[in-house]
């Protein structure tokens, strides 16, 4: 079954990605100078961004100024803002239909062809001397579309990253969505989601805290390509991320 995965399922599998890729690039091609333009004035304006992910911090964005801010929510995080309509919306691919918040609850989702394939075409055509890293985690999508976009200062809360070691080892590779099933894995003492609203999707942290920390250095390096910072605006200290933090907004 092994050899029938790596020598023909993904070897077809990769062929239709970069086809995808191909095709919807031709758009961003086509359309190359009016992004560029729009990205030129989001990155001179005044406005910054802030994303949202489900982890515990979510909720420290009630202390901050968000004026000239604009919002990103990600996932479970939407349910954290209550009657306050974000600016963005983002979910997985995998994330269960079911938890998919009412459209009232923000102004635009966030597509797979823009967070993906926009993404990709737009480093491409800028000439870009890196792959983006987008379908890894939610987090590296949401924030090298921030990057695409053209925002300058980028704020998060709710990437703590600070997982349960005892989750972790469970995991050990595996990729499951289905809650039932995730329930009876994770029903020991301490293993507790890692979020204040639970986890519907696969941890990022299943294939091992070296393999992300290296995707954070990753793409740190690549904002520096795109003129942007990072900034981790969370009080938790026990996390992964490496950014730079800020106690405030600026």
């Amino acid at each position: 079954m092994l050899l029938l995965k790596r020598h023909l399922y993904n070897p077809i599998r990769d062929l239709v990605k970069k086809l995808k890729e191909h095709i919807f690039g031709i758009e961003t091609f086509i359309n190359l100078k009016r992004y560029v333009k729009k990205r030129n004035e989001v990155n001179n304006g005044e406005k910054n961004i802030l994303l949202v992910g489900s982890g515990k911090s979510a909720l420290e964005y009630k202390k901050h100024n968000l004026k000239n801010v604009d919002i990103m929510a990600v996932n479970n995080s939407i349910k954290a803002f209550d009657n306050l309509v974000v600016n963005y919306y983002l979910c997985a691919t995998d994330f269960p239909k079911t938890e998919i918040p009412n459209k009232n609850s923000y102004k635009e989702k966030v597509s797979k062809y823009s967070y993906r394939y926009h993404t990709l075409a737009f480093a491409k055509y800028n000439n870009l001397p890196f792959r983006p890293l987008v379908g890894k985690t939610i987090f590296l999508d949401s924030l090298n579309w921030a990057f695409t976009k053209g925002y300058r200062k980028i704020y998060l809360l709710g990437f703590d990253h600070d997982y349960n070691p005892n989750r972790v080892k469970k995991w050990d590779g595996k990729y499951l969505t289905d809650s039932n099933k995730l329930e009876k894995i994770f029903d020991g003492k301490d293993e507790e989601p890692d979020t204040f609203y639970g986890q519907g999707t696969p941890d990022p942290l299943r294939l091992g805290e070296e393999n992300l920390q290296n995707v954070f250095n990753l793409v740190q390096a690549h904002s520096k390509f795109y003129g942007c910072e990072i900034y981790n605006l969370s009080t938790n200290k026990s996390g992964l991320l490496k950014f730079k933090r800020v106690k405030k907004i600026d």
